[in-house]
């Protein structure tokens, strides 16, 4: 679920009603996207940051039977190869939930800056379905700007994406 309305994300567009589940879908990678450069989560309000925190825990904890499991089961593998494999991914799916779990313990309510710079993202993906645009009858094209990351970079604890 988004920090921000799909009000909100209507009127900054100014869109139609009709697009509201495209415009959904396009506000929810939008706020991925600044979550994952900032490596954080947003949350709408305290008390969804207190659950998310408290979820996050939970995540941790969940991960770390899995992989216990999982090199259990990697230990009973014969071949050393499939063996060593196994391993990784049961260490990458551990490093990937500690990753979302500390993103979740970060996070951070979400201030005016942070919603502007994930409208920005939202218009430009609404607005330039490509990440290339093409100049009107020239041969040049144009990599778009993204002030979004100049909005979210005081926010990022991490390097992020």
């Amino acid at each position: 679920m988004s920090a921000i309305s799909i009000e909100v994300a209507i009127e900054h567009l100014r869109a139609e009603d009709d697009d509201r589940e495209f415009i959904q879908g396009l506000l929810d990678a939008a706020e991925e996207s600044a979550c994952n450069f900032m490596a954080r989560r947003v949350y709408a309000d305290a008390p969804a940051m207190v659950a998310g925190r408290a979820a996050a825990v939970e995540l941790r904890a969940q991960a770390r039977v899995g992989y216990s499991a999982a090199m259990v089961l990697a230990g009973l593998i014969y071949d050393e190869d499939d063996r060593l494999s196994a391993v990784d991914i049961a260490g990458y799916e551990l490093k990937d939930a500690i990753t979302k779990s500390e993103a979740m313990s970060l996070g951070i309510v979400l201030t005016p800056a942070i919603q502007a710079a994930c409208l920005l993202i939202l218009g430009h993906l609404y607005t330039n379905r490509e990440d290339v645009v093409a100049g009107a009858g020239t041969m040049t094209a144009v990599a778009l700007p993204q002030g979004s990351r100049f909005l979210l970079a005081p926010y990022r604890v991490q390097m992020g994406v």
